[in-house]
């Protein structure tokens, strides 16, 4: 615990259990619980000014009566520092912004000085600190940038958000005495401390740009980012700003879960919360141990490895990767469950397996008969799962077994193979010549063909109004007429432009005269961009430019799918319905009519955002996701613990005008639109507004 020493000040915490905070002057605003802790972390506006006018903030330190294990260990602790914000230590520095004094005192913990006019402050460490010696200081250089202890009375302010914090929820054995625990602090900065700093400094996005490893056999060239031994306590937050990077639990035996969303808690390792991914982050890739554990993905394309043990991995959006090394990592007795595997879009990665076991490529195979390399795809009516089984080396009891909650085809699967389709071209390139020449009744003479093509176009040239029709392809592609529905639940009744699967690869070109038409892509989960503009191409299903509205055509919906869409309107009055997914919308001329079907098709913490709306001409229908949540909506100045609770606030700090929809009466938003445009309560259809008596 720290001592805030040579320091008097007068604490202001702001205490709010809504979403959204609303003053009576008008000043109104959304923050959720990072910006409330981040913001009782600076609320003293502590800060190292920049004294010498250099451009940049300077610290230099010094050490008196420290050992060379702790001048390193807190060698490491500023690093960890500089990692986020843009301050540079330097020790026994000159024409620095501000000197710290770092020494020993007697006792465990520690006390440390805010910045102050006078350019001097302390950092005292426990001479009995022990283990948690680096996490002491990363604490005690905290207060000396500026920050200080959260507000305890905030959600999320304890010791696996902040760093900063005095509530201890993490433990760690005390090395000086057996049998016996200390409260334990972070090994980094963690995501609440990441957000005050850079409310305070600028961020650091020079950091860690390249494929960065984080756990075991890591590449971070950081103490505090690497894992050796099954024994470690890791207790990190993960700065990072580039590259393919991976989370690397493989040395541990418990069961763990790993999260790579941003903002968002890992249990490694046997410490539940032990390891968060600061918000804005991504992180790509994530590696289990020999436990049970649970992977969960983000929106991007993930790689999750789960090791040996009963895995259950969900790869959320993007094309993910599901990676198997060896048979263990899923046997018949510890079988894998993928979650939220589609077809077409994700892919099962056997290639490690297969080359070890001498496979060049499974065959697949009704029932195993105990040959080597054999695969089967099938459904398990007992376990409602779909089940992949591959023999590696004719004994079923070492078989790999794969259960699915969706279907798995062999596209899906990733060998080391060289793949098949490069020689079919080779055959399809020998027929082409073979028709061109017809008069096999002359086939010594080779020459003779040639001039036979020859007066071919001298009876062709006589009727020139033959190849005019030709090239009017108009016939071919008939205008359909009516209410068109192109996509998934078409009504064309033609299979070019018909999708029932998330598999399919749609790729085809819309010609409609009239009617009320829709593209509906509502079955994919990948992200696309769909326009509705005539002329223009959208790539939807994970190809690109692969659908084509022509210049005379007039679409009037869109709906999209599961991932973070793109939508864009037209001049006509349209119907955009982006799903799932954190997804962009654009009206472009018209009225327009966002609609809303499901409570998650624009939740809290994965938003929709509209970039054009116009209030008075634009609506937002939420009648559907009303009557699907069974909640009646109803407009209010501030949430009041009642589901359907709706409110419109605008927050200056973003500039966006947000809807937020408490449909649980937790006081808490749970549905969430923004909108770079002001949006009225009267622009919002199924919300009921009380009338006041007002003429």
């Amino acid at each position: 615990m720290s001592i805030i020493c040579k320091h008097s000040q007068t604490s202001r915490w702001i205490h709010a259990t809504p979403e959204f905070l609303s003053s009576p002057t008008g000043d109104t605003r959304i923050s959720d619980h990072s910006d409330k802790v981040a913001e009782s972390l600076t609320s003293s506006n502590h800060k190292i000014k920049d004294r010498n006018g250099d451009g940049q903030t300077t610290i230099s330190y010094a050490f008196t009566e420290f050992s060379e294990v702790k001048k390193r260990a807190f060698r490491q602790a500023l690093r960890s520092w500089e990692d986020i914000v843009k301050v540079k230590f330097v020790e026994n520095g000159k024409d620095a912004d501000t000197h710290l004094s770092v020494k020993e005192v007697p006792g465990g913990g520690g006390n440390a000085s805010f910045p102050n006019v006078y350019g001097s402050q302390e950092i005292n460490i426990g001479k009995n600190e022990g283990a948690g010696l680096h996490a002491a200081m990363v604490h005690e250089i905290g207060h000396t940038l500026g920050l200080e202890h959260p507000d305890l009375n905030l959600p999320e302010s304890s010791d696996v958000y902040s760093t900063m914090s005095n509530s201890f929820t993490m433990f760690r054995p005390n090395a000086n005495k057996k049998n016996s625990i200390l409260s334990d602090s972070s090994q980094t900065p963690l995501m609440h401390d990441i957000a005050g700093a850079h409310r305070i400094y600028e961020p650091n996005h020079e950091t860690r740009k390249g494929d960065t490893i984080y756990g075991f056999n890591s590449n971070s060239e950081r103490d505090h980012y690497t894992l050796s031994s099954a024994n470690d306590l890791p207790f990190f937050c993960v700065w990072d700003n580039g590259g393919d990077d991976t989370l690397d639990f493989s040395g541990f035996k418990q069961n763990q879960k790993i999260n790579l969303n941003a903002g968002s808690h890992s249990n490694v390792g046997g410490r539940n919360n032990s390891v968060s991914i600061a918000k804005g982050v991504v992180v790509e890739n994530a590696i289990g141990g020999s436990g049970h554990d649970e992977l969960i993905g983000n929106q991007v394309n993930n790689k999750l490895t789960g090791g040996a043990g009963s895995d259950t991995l969900i790869g959320g959006g993007g094309a993910d990767t599901f990676v198997y090394n060896q048979a263990s990592d899923s046997s018949p007795a510890n079988p894998d469950i993928l979650e939220d595997f589609t077809s077409g879009v994700d892919k099962i990665d056997l290639s490690k397996i297969l080359k070890e076991a001498g496979i060049e490529r499974p065959t697949l195979v009704n029932a195993l008969t105990g040959r080597k390399g054999e695969l089967t795809l099938s459904y398990d009516e007992d376990a409602k799962r779909h089940k992949l089984v591959l023999d590696v080396n004719g004994k079923l009891d070492s078989a790999l077994l794969i259960l699915s909650k969706r279907p798995i085809k062999l596209d899906d699967i990733l060998t080391h193979a060289d793949p098949k389709p490069e020689p079919k071209p080779e055959p399809e390139s020998q027929p082409r010549p073979k028709p061109k020449p017809e008069p096999e009744s002359e086939p010594k003479p080779t020459p003779k063909p040639k001039p036979e093509s020859e007066p071919k176009p001298k009876p062709e040239s006589e009727p020139k109004p033959k190849p005019e029709p030709t090239p009017t392809p108009a016939p071919c592609f008939k205008p359909d007429t009516g209410d068109t529905v192109y996509g998934f639940n078409a009504n064309t009744g033609r299979p070019s432009t018909t999708l029932t699967s998330a598999c399919d690869k749609p790729h085809f070109n819309v010609y409609d005269s009239e009617g009320n038409d829709t593209l509906d892509f509502s079955g994919f989960y990948q992200d696309q961009r769909i326009d509705l503009t005539p002329g223009t191409r959208s790539s939807v299903g994970g190809l690109q430019d692969n659908v084509f509205i022509s210049q005379a055509t007039l679409i009037e919906n869109a709906i999209g799918g599961k991932g973070n869409d793109r939508i864009s309107g037209n001049r006509a009055d349209n119907v955009l319905i982006g799903g799932a997914g954190a997804d962009h919308l654009t009206g472009n001329g018209g009225f327009n009519t966002f609609s809303y079907q499901l409570a998650c098709d624009s939740p809290r913490d994965n938003a929709d955002l509209l970039l054009d709306f116009t209030t008075g001409k634009d609506k937002i229908d939420l009648r559907k996701m009303s009557e699907n949540a069974q909640v009646r909506l109803n407009y209010v100045n501030e949430y009041g613990n009642r589901p359907g609770d709706t409110i419109i606030v605008h927050n200056p700090i973003t500039n966006r005008y947000l809807l937020g929809i408490d449909l649980t009466g937790d006081g808490k938003t749970d549905f969430l639109i923004k909108s770079t445009r002001p949006i009225s309560c009267e622009d919002v259809l199924g919300l009921n507004i009380r009338d006041d008596g007002y003429l």
